[in-house]
């Protein structure tokens, strides 16, 4: 009796671990580690910050490819050492917006280029105060912004609401209104947990 007890007992403890594991949702490839969200007062690093995040960070490994999230051009070009580090200003003429990206490793464009949703503008890194943390910052402005320079969020606004999420080459996006995408791909980052 006692034997029988100890089969049910491991039979039971096995079934409810299975259960467990299946009923958990599995992590998309497609999700991106967010590290820090829109008006949050957390830092990429998890510590706090003195004002509200202008921008999202999204973490993943160091090189990745960051991509340009909708047509556009390439504004300015940014080397701020005490804050942005590295990063890429590209302006939307045709939706009077502008997106900004901070922390680059490396840029992979110039000045004056014209770039098309999905096309590489640098790799993501740790430059300026990224805290040691490789990430990518993302902004979305409404007007020719400094706050990737100054931290004035004035201007700004959440990126994720305008967001189809992260770039797939094989879907087609609308034409003639924004639609951002983030700005890796789909299929190499998971989410942070």
């Amino acid at each position: 009796m006692l034997r029988l007890t100890l089969v049910c007992l491991v039979v039971l403890g096995l079934g409810f671990l299975l259960y467990s594991r299946l009923a958990r949702p599995a992590v998309s490839v497609t999700e991106v580690p967010m590290l820090s969200e829109y008006g949050s007062y957390q830092g990429a690093n998890h510590r706090h910050r003195l004002l509200p995040h202008a921008g999202v960070d999204f973490g993943g490994p160091l090189g990745s490819l960051v991509i340009a999230p909708a047509d556009g051009l390439v504004s300015d070009l940014v080397d701020w050492p005490t804050g942005c580090g590295r990063g890429v200003v590209l302006s939307h003429p045709e939706f009077r917006r502008y997106t900004v990206y901070c922390h680059l490793e490396e840029i992979l464009v110039r000045e004056g280029q014209e770039v098309a949703r999905g096309q590489p503008i640098g790799g993501m890194g740790m430059t300026g105060m990224a805290a040691g943390v490789s990430h990518v910052h993302l902004e979305l402005c409404t007007r020719a912004c400094r706050s990737h320079a100054d931290g004035d969020p004035r201007g700004t606004v959440d990126p994720l609401k305008f967001s189809a999420g992260c770039f797939d080459p094989r879907r087609s996006y609308a034409r003639g209104r924004l639609v951002l995408t983030y700005p890796v791909a789909c299929g190499g980052v998971m989410r942070a947990g």
